[in-house]
């Protein structure tokens, strides 16, 4: 039981900074001036200035926002990615290593615990000042998430391959 805990505690100290950081305004997490005083944006401009989308119903490129806010605009939403792609990590080995499931279970209960706290933390930014609950980031975090996934089935994979050899 004790072990079983053991497993589990990466995951849910994991979630809880997701959550607090999920708690804080968007002015608490401004990053736009250690961008602009740690890096030279001169040599950042033209590897982004070509990059131009809609998120959410706005344009988002350097030319509608400005170069410092499109920065971390991606690196907000590159975040999403990261985050969630270390939640499934996380998740699934605690859930391999103290559960019975075996193979494409593990996958699917990960997912559906990672999607189910991206709503939950999504949801909290509801009750957060200077923050918007956004649907699309439940799907980035989901992305984020499959790409984790489809990383362990991979590596699972090959170590199969290994040991039948």
């Amino acid at each position: 039981m004790k072990r079983n805990v053991l497993y589990w505690l990466p995951p849910m100290v994991w979630m809880a900074i997701i959550y607090y950081t999920s708690s804080q305004s968007s002015s608490e997490q401004d990053v736009k001036p250690f961008i602009s005083e740690n890096f030279d944006l001169t040599v950042i401009e033209p590897l982004v200035n070509w990059m131009s989308f809609s998120y959410y119903g706005s344009e988002r490129s350097v030319e509608a926002m400005g170069l410092e806010p499109f920065l971390e605009f991606l690196i907000r939403k590159g975040a999403h990615l990261g985050v969630y792609l270390v939640a499934a990590f996380l998740i699934y080995f605690a859930i391999a290593k103290t559960t019975r499931l075996r193979g494409n279970y593990r996958v699917v209960i990960t997912f559906f615990l990672v999607i189910h706290f991206a709503l939950v933390d999504e949801l909290n930014q509801s009750f957060t000042a200077e923050r918007t609950p956004y649907i699309y980031d439940v799907m980035l975090d989901g992305f984020g998430a499959l790409v984790g996934l489809g990383m362990i089935l991979l590596f699972r994979r090959v170590k199969v391959k290994k040991v039948s050899r």
